[in-house]
């Protein structure tokens, strides 16, 4: 796969407080909701807790087509099949794994201090990956077609030192504003929502940077700054001779996902936001 270096960039107290690495996948024949459950029975020991939600709804990016950004609200029914997302939870809440009839998506979710490295979320990521393909063929029924892989990092700032109201995010991330928003007489600028798009046409690949304002979970009444950046991309076929394996190409457009995420993060972030969350580079 062609793409961008390694990225050396690191920062040694992000407010990253949420990762999410998702497959989306043919839905297997024959697949229903008793083989949700009974695969959480192959993976309780690791994950106890279990909840049953509304699926999440399948993503149908153009890429390198004509461009249309299809907005998160488009469905498309292809079944009438009951269907539900199965979640299942650690007991220290940080780490999720969820399965669907057309998806497989694991999530670390900020409760301590510390934060994952990308290779620690990896590595959970492809134990979960492994297990559910193995699973299907217990079970007689069809082999994956994977799809989409998309990467999501979740963002939390806080109105503290870097900013105290939303006229203040130009500071925070000039790269997406490059300058002060415009005063309105007899009006305060409350929040912002918008997304930005980039394309990777090599690999082929979309980039989401979506800002919203938001509250604080630990104190409602304090304003905070969501920013969530999602990379997502196709899951390419390869018909070499001694070709690598569905995890080997999904971990490297993760790893891809992963570089482009942190270097556009790094690229739209100001230089005292970046001294405030610890910013460097690692050496080789």
């Amino acid at each position: 796969m062609a793409g961008r270096n390694r990225s050396s960039i690191t920062y040694d107290a992000p407010p990253l407080v949420e990762v999410a690495m998702s497959i989306q996948f043919d839905p297997p024949n024959g697949l229903n909701q008793a083989h949700l459950g009974a695969f959480w029975v192959t993976q309780k020991h690791e994950l106890p807790r279990v909840r049953a939600l509304q699926p999440i709804t399948a993503s149908y990016d153009d890429f390198g087509g004509e461009r249309q950004w299809l907005p998160p609200s488009l469905q498309l029914a292809l079944t009438n099949e009951p269907d539900c997302r199965l979640q299942m939870i650690s007991l220290d809440d940080q780490w999720v794994c969820q399965v669907q009839r057309n998806r497989l998506v694991l999530n670390w979710r900020k409760r301590s201090e510390g934060y994952p490295r990308f290779s620690a979320a990896w590595d959970r990521f492809l134990t979960a990956w492994e297990a559910w393909p193995a699973f299907l063929v217990d079970y007689q029924l069809e082999g994956i077609r994977s799809r989409l892989w998309e990467l999501t990092y979740v963002n939390r700032i806080p109105n503290d030192r870097l900013w105290e109201k939303p006229s203040d995010w130009p500071n925070v991330f000039p790269g997406l504003w490059g300058g002060g928003f415009s005063v309105v007489e007899g009006a305060e600028l409350r929040g912002f929502q918008g997304r930005w798009v980039w394309e990777s046409l090599d690999p082929p690949a979309h980039l989401y940077v979506e800002p919203n304002p938001g509250r604080s979970a630990e104190d409602p009444l304090r304003d905070v700054l969501l920013l969530s950046l999602t990379a997502r991309g196709v899951i390419r076929e390869d018909n070499r001779t001694g070709k690598p394996s569905q995890s080997d190409l999904i971990e490297c457009a993760m790893a891809f996902g992963h570089d482009w995420i942190v270097d556009t993060f790094d690229k739209i972030t100001s230089d005292s936001a970046k001294k405030a969350w610890g910013r460097h580079v690692d050496s080789e």
